[in-house]
């Protein structure tokens, strides 16, 4: 077996033990009631309901990808709305089956080099995107705490809430921070220099200097270029504002699919909370934030209705495997159908060449590999 099938494997049997993970996480949270009657719930569900948060799910699907082909366009990136969509659409599956959500935005880096976009301009790209999705769920946790009193209803919330609040909104300060300042940044480069001395860590800090000072330029040039086109970024915002709103309406559909009677007065007060649970697992290292967010979404959902453990229950599963199980499966199509396209391609690009000229062209088609990972300071989503 060569090293690319022994890549290749490898990725498949982490994915594969990744997905066993959140399946045996999901399970254990289930076992701590009685799946009967968590199951008798849920077959009594209105299924109108059920079909409209499946609707919603399927908006906020489609429209995730759109502030990615808006940005791609406004820097007139060598490379077709369509494919841009799709590679945008791979996200929610490799961000699912990976720690802390991080997986998403290299592989994004990677398709664009296939596709002949650059890694440093594509780096850029999900830069800037990235920085408009934490903007925007941020404005809306910033909301969620209006609620706080509510949501917060036990200790341990309470204190999984301040972490997460707290990484979360440091997160993007940081970005903001090291995307404006030179001071942030030659301060951060002196500080590794400095660790880059130590004899146990020298090995592994000053190989990674130069890649963290690219990384730096990168971040600092998207966001200058981000502000430089205003009517983009203010489109991107609404955008990104209008994907998110539906991912968190999901969750006051499945309370009325469960019989809960809440009424469209209370739908922004759901929303928020959607996106108060959802924050306070942010920094769960887990794939798809796997046992922390089926707690906070049980804790959610019980606070907002103040319904039974079962109910409670009940809808956490009915979310997760909505916005997760179902949401990654989708994913992953569009990432099968991208790599049959990168190969089709491929194939008929060779084809038109003799065969020299078609050795010479695979030895040169090898794509390039980004020094920056955007992903290094990700944290959701995808996840949100």
């Amino acid at each position: 077996m060569d090293t690319n099938k022994k890549k290749r494997a490898g990725k498949i049997g982490l994915f594969v033990f990744y997905g066993a993970l959140t399946i045996f996480i999901l399970m254990m949270f289930l076992s701590l009631n009685n799946i009967g009657e968590i199951f008798a719930v849920l077959g009594t569900a209105d299924v109108k309901y059920v079909l409209l948060a499946v609707l919603l799910l399927l908006v906020y699907a489609a429209l995730t990808p759109l502030t990615t082909c808006m940005l791609t366009r406004s820097r007139r990136c060598p490379i077709s709305f369509g494919k841009t969509y799709v590679i945008g659409m791979t996200e929610h599956f490799f961000n699912g089956i990976t720690p802390f959500s991080t997986g998403g935005q290299p592989f994004q880096v990677y398709s664009f080099n296939k596709a002949n976009v650059k890694p440093s301009e594509s780096t850029g790209v999900l830069l800037m995107n990235f920085i408009i999705m934490m903007i925007v769920t941020n404005v809306f946790a910033a909301c969620s705490l209006v609620y706080y009193n509510r949501f917060a209803a036990t200790t341990d919330i309470r204190v999984v809430a301040i972490v997460g609040f707290t990484i979360n909104f440091l997160v993007l300060a940081f970005m903001i921070s090291l995307a404006t300042s030179r001071h942030l940044r030659n301060g951060l480069l002196k500080l590794f220099a400095l660790l880059g001395k130590i004899k146990f860590l020298k090995k592994w800090i000053e190989p990674r200097i130069p890649q963290f000072d690219r990384y730096c330029t990168n971040v600092q040039s998207s966001f200058k270029e981000l502000f430089k086109k205003g009517r983009t970024f203010v489109a991107c915002l609404l955008v990104k504002a209008v994907t998110m709103a539906t991912y968190y309406a999901i969750t006051f559909y499945i309370l009325r699919a469960l019989h809960v009677e809440i009424g469209y007065d209370q739908l922004f007060f759901v929303m928020c909370g959607s996106s108060f649970a959802i924050t306070t697992v942010v920094f769960m290292p887990t794939p798809g934030s796997s046992g922390g967010i089926e707690f906070a979404f049980h804790s959610i959902f019980a606070s907002i209705a103040g319904v039974s453990s079962t109910v409670a229950y009940g809808g956490m599963l009915m979310w997760r495997l909505m916005t997760y199980y179902l949401l990654m499966l989708i994913s992953l199509l569009f990432y099968v159908g991208l790599e049959i396209r990168f190969r089709v391609t491929a194939k008929r690009a060779a084809s038109l060449l003799p065969p020299a000229a078609a050795g010479t062209e695979r030895a040169e088609a090898k794509p390039e590999t980004s020094d920056s990972n955007p992903a290094d300071s990700d944290h959701k989503g995808d996840s949100v």
